[in-house]
């Protein structure tokens, strides 16, 4: 940002600000060419803003308009256009780059989407091409070098660019943001392109900054610059806060204390944020992108506020205990409305359970289909931590009250989706399947109710839940029971079909609790899970089954998911909707997610049949 040179005390800015710095451009150079040369278009300081800023912008906006657009053309449009065959090809390409991803087995890693992926190299390929196509990287070396000003074009270009991502950063960031409103995109599923525009904010900073040490030394005004010119100060401590932010927030680093992270991630962008605006000092329309930013963050915020305090008050008072499968249960009376698959985050107040953090957690529950009057229940896993905490409190004292503010309910599955699906098939691997709860009780709400909001008409569901923990399948078949008892009935509806999965060692030797060295205690406190994969032709790696009349079928071994996948695809009839639902580790959602995307490839040859999927993220950074 630094087309002038302000010197005076390295403590101080040179004059009061002003909004927007001047524009007028007078040239001093001592030929007409040269001035020529300054003020070509990839050349001319005066609009660098213009040049490289504003396209900055406009690359990210139009990509969300465009998405916006899809988005209001599924929620409006009338089914007999969404059903036509263009629209319906159209459609299975989007659900394949949205589906199809790659995973690293021995990293336990799972890429992004491929679509996601196509997003990030657009991306990558304009500030490439923004940053080094166009020339000179610094000023010609002649008699009138000092007149080209103190800041090597690089420098310049790179500088705009990063902060024309900013207001960007931000808006990725929050819960409540125009994002998510414009595009039906929910707030985790956001973090992965906050994480990379964040990147990218970085390394354009760093491509900003080193020009100016290059150029500085081997003019050897170094020291003199340091000395004197405040944009140096403040641009290394801006620089140094955006460097704790950007990798401090990487998954091994966030997950040894969320709580510090949360802290310490608050702190260093307000640092950041300070002397980011004293170092631009007002520099052509610079401080136009954090008034902005500060707008997205305020109405954000706001927002965030207006629904804890008047959707759920100044606190609740929950009921905690601990669970059969060794989960802290947690039940909240509230006038509140959420969905299948929503979630809350949740600060709880008590002095000893740490209430300045805060954490989402997935609603087991759904509300009540007869009054206003519901209870949210959440099962959180004690690991370490505040969720240990929480779990010594149950322990000694069971049924005891602690206070809490919500702030939720977020995203959550696609009910339109939901409804139109007449066969859904939802997965769940370990403790998951406290995800799958609501589905059934949405089902059994539309068997004994007509409630309109629950409302799935001949809707089919087949539930696999794989655990490699049998007290975990244990209470997963008491709940269901608590369930089915609590709407009047004593089996499962025709309409429902559960299949559990025992994946862990002979259940007369597996353990009795979720032990804190469990190898998957890497996920997130609340939603930690089994593994599964593998295969028989008959849906897993062993023929044992039985069957329990009340709830579900028991089988041994690892459900075989593609295979299963595939042959419910290859059995539905033609006009028939499928959705998918998973919430469970890495690899059963890779599993699952590429067999769906092979699916979409069927549809782009002809099959008319819609397969919809949606995943849940144990982990969303």
């Amino acid at each position: 940002m630094d087309g002038m040179e302000m010197t005076g005390t390295p403590w101080l800015p040179a004059g009061p600000p002003m909004l927007h710095a001047y524009r007028e451009y007078e040239c001093s150079q001592n030929t007409t060419a040269e001035c020529d040369y300054y003020q070509e278009y990839w050349h001319f300081w005066y609009e660098s803003d213009h040049r490289f800023a504003l396209p900055t912008v406009v690359l990210f906006t139009t990509t969300i308009i465009l998405f916006a657009l899809a988005h209001f053309f599924q929620r409006l449009a009338p089914r007999s256009v969404q059903d036509t065959s263009i629209v319906r090809r159209k459609t299975a390409l989007y659900r394949f780059l949205s589906y199809r991803s790659f995973r690293l087995p021995a990293l336990n890693w799972n890429s992004a989407p491929l679509g996601v992926l196509l997003l990030g190299l657009v991306g990558t390929t304009f500030f490439l091409c923004m940053t080094l196509i166009p020339q000179p990287y610094y000023w010609p070396e002649s008699a009138t070098l000092n007149y080209w000003g103190g800041s090597p074009p690089i420098a310049t270009r790179s500088g705009w660019l990063s902060l024309g991502c900013m207001p960007f950063v931000f808006l990725t960031a929050g819960k409540s943001n125009f994002i998510t409103a414009l595009t039906g995109v929910s707030h985790e599923k956001l973090q992965v392109y906050h994480r990379w525009i964040s990147y990218v904010f970085f390394v354009t900073a760093l491509v900003h900054t080193f020009p100016f040490i290059v150029y500085n030394i081997k003019t050897g005004q170094m020291v003199m610059q340091w000395m004197t010119n405040f944009d140096y100060w403040t641009g290394v401590v801006a620089l140094i806060a955006q460097a704790y932010l950007t990798f401090a927030s990487m998954g091994p680093l966030r997950n040894i204390s969320y709580e510090w992270f949360k802290f310490s991630h608050f702190v260093a962008a307000l640092v950041f944020m300070v002397f980011l605006f004293v170092h631009c000092a007002s520099t052509l329309s610079s401080w136009d992108y954090f008034i902005v930013t500060g707008v997205f963050f305020a109405f954000s915020w706001l927002h965030r506020q207006l629904r804890i305090y008047f959707e759920h008050g100044l606190h609740r008072d929950a009921t905690i205990s601990l669970a059969a499968n060794g989960f802290v249960r947690v039940v909240i009376p509230t006038k509140a409305i959420w969905q299948v698959g929503q979630h809350f985050f949740v600060r709880f107040l008590s002095a000893d359970i740490h209430a300045l953090s805060i954490h989402p957690f997935t609603a087991c529950s759904l509300p009540s289909a007869t009054g206003p009057d519901s209870e949210l229940v959440l099962y959180i896993r004690p690991r370490k931590g505040f969720t240990a905490r929480l779990a010594r409190q149950a322990a000694s004292a069971p049924g005891s009250k602690v206070r809490l503010l919500l702030d939720g309910p977020y995203g959550g599955v696609h009910m339109q989706k939901v409804q139109q699906c007449q066969r859904q098939i939802i997965i769940a691997g370990g403790s998951g399947s406290g995800w799958i709860l609501p589905f059934i009780l949405a089902s059994l709400y539309t068997s004994g109710s007509t409630d309109k909001k629950f409302e799935s008409r001949d809707n089919t569901l087949r539930i696999i839940v794989a655990t490699r923990d049998i007290v975990a399948r244990q209470w997963f078949d008491q709940t269901v029971r608590e369930l089915l008892s609590s709407m009047g009935l004593n089996k499962l509806p025709p309409n429902i079909e559960i299949e559990e999965f025992f994946t862990g060692s002979d259940p007369m030797t597996a353990p009795t609790r979720v032990s804190d060295e469990d190898p998957y205690a890497s996920e997130d406190p609340e939603k930690a899970l089994g593994t599964t994969h593998a295969s028989s032709q008959h849906g897993s790696d062993s023929d044992a089954e039985s069957t329990n009349g009340e709830s579900s079928k028991q089988l041994s071994g690892r459900p075989d998911l593609p295979a299963l996948l595939r042959e419910e695809f290859t059995s539905a009839s033609a006009p028939e909707r499928i959705g998918v639902f998973v919430c469970g580790p890495l690899s059963m959602q890779n599993a699952v997610s590429n067999t769906v995307a092979e699916a979409q490839m069927e549809i782009l040859k002809g099959r008319r049949k819609d397969i919809y999927l949606h995943m849940e993220h144990f982990s969303w950074a």
